[in-house]
């Protein structure tokens, strides 16, 4: 369960490398949101407005990046399966939330690399004989 891994080395299982390479994700999101918040939203097709928000939302997004490594790295299985549980339901939330809200849907798409990196940790998972939907999760 723990393991203590310190690098994304060969003794790492299938799944804490999923979380690690996940990792990636948040952390150059929440760097072109600190660095280049304008540029995101011209890209967005967004009005550029907000950018204080923005960046303070780049840091959390970030920080969520370092904990993705390290607990990646620390070969944590409950914080994978936990992880594919939230991150498999962000496209449901979002749909939902365009629904409610007459949020831009383009919110819906900007969800689908927490989604395929929930089914890639998923399916690593399964592959160690783990449910992490199972109640013990």
């Amino acid at each position: 369960m723990l393991r203590g891994n310190s690098s994304l080395g060969t003794d790492m299982t299938p799944a804490a490398k999923s979380i690690c390479y996940f990792a990636s994700y948040p952390f150059l999101a929440g760097l072109s949101m600190i660095f280049a918040p304008a540029l995101l939203l011209r890209i967005l097709g967004f009005p550029v407005e907000g950018l204080d928000w923005i960046r303070m939302l780049g840091v959390v997004t970030t920080i969520v990046a370092y904990y993705y490594l390290r607990v990646g790295r620390s070969g944590f299985t409950p914080f994978f399966c936990w992880s594919v549980q939230m991150r498999s339901l962000i496209p449901l939330v979002f749909t939902t939330m365009v629904l409610m809200f007459g949020m831009n849907p383009i919110y819906v798409l900007l969800t689908l690399p927490d989604f395929f990196g929930a089914l890639w940790t998923w399916r690593a998972l399964h592959t160690e004989g783990i449910n992490p939907f199972a109640a013990a999760s």
